[in-house]
């Protein structure tokens, strides 16, 4: 059953279909040789990692089964790895230039894509693998390959939560007009976690303007890979709700709340 509204079964049918024809053509052109710059190989890297995580959004979007979702999910880790690769190729002068892709604070940008974007799709990356039951070793390659240790709290508390138990904690948050919120949620206890968790959803989506998603429905043609309309799901609230034991019954008025993957 399609879990989202704003578009019908038809739409997210062919969107899958376009967004698997592109990963496979994009990825096919990048083995031949098409590329033939390593700034450009990098570019390509980035667009294909960022559209296997369009692609699990768009499997629970369509309402896929859990099977498919997850086959979806373990899929975008070899395309992260791919990026790392394809950026370690850089001459010493040129790797600089991988940190626009890797740095996920700060007002830089990749593409023209605001370094936010790399944030969130980080954390619906680990929402996603700990929706589907991916295994520990999985979720410490995502988390070694994100990295970030020690620099923003809200990702240190949920990657200390979920494997990396060492990991050194930073006492600020890389967005806290967006994401402080959701880290008193975190660092509070009892009902008030649900209260800040609350005020986190109810202004999620408009904090987030910079987001290269930010009102894609709008969208009758697609110009830009981003352009395409994939869901909007607040996965960041999910994951807090299930590492952190939060009731599911708290949050579950939320229509961008994607509540078939609380753990809890």
């Amino acid at each position: 059953m399609i879990r989202d509204q704003r578009r019908d079964e038809a739409y997210f049918s062919e969107l899958l279909s376009d967004l698997d024809d592109a990963l496979a053509e994009t990825q096919q052109a990048l083995d031949s040789g098409e590329f033939t710059s390593l700034s450009e190989q990098v570019d390509v890297a980035q667009q294909l990692y960022q559209l296997a995580i369009m692609r699990a959004v768009s499997h629970y979007s369509y309402g896929s089964d859990m099977a498919s979702l997850k086959s979806s999910v373990l899929a975008i880790l070899p395309y992260r790895q791919q990026l790392s690769a394809t950026a370690d190729k850089l001459p010493a002068a040129h790797q600089c230039y991988r940190h626009d892709f890797e740095r996920l604070g700060g007002v830089g940008e990749a593409c023209g894509s605001a370094n936010v974007n790399r944030y969130v799709y980080a954390l619906w990356w680990l929402a996603l693998l700990v929706a589907v039951g991916a295994e520990k070793a999985h979720i410490q390659q995502a988390l070694d390959i994100i990295g970030e240790q020690g620099n923003d709290a809200l990702l240190d508390s949920i990657a200390s939560r979920l494997v990396d138990t060492d990991r050194p904690m930073s006492p600020t948050v890389y967005y806290p007009t967006v994401y402080q919120p959701l880290l008193d949620a975190i660092n509070s206890d009892g009902e008030v976690q649900a209260e800040h968790l609350n005020v986190f959803i109810r202004q999620w989506y408009d904090s987030l303007e910079d987001a290269d998603w930010y009102d894609n429905h709008l969208c009758d043609c697609e110009f830009e890979y981003t352009d395409y309309y994939v869901g909007y799901w607040c996965f960041e609230a999910s994951l807090v709700a299930s590492l952190f034991c939060i009731p599911a019954n708290a949050i579950r008025e939320h229509v961008m709340v994607p509540v078939e993957l609380l753990n809890n």
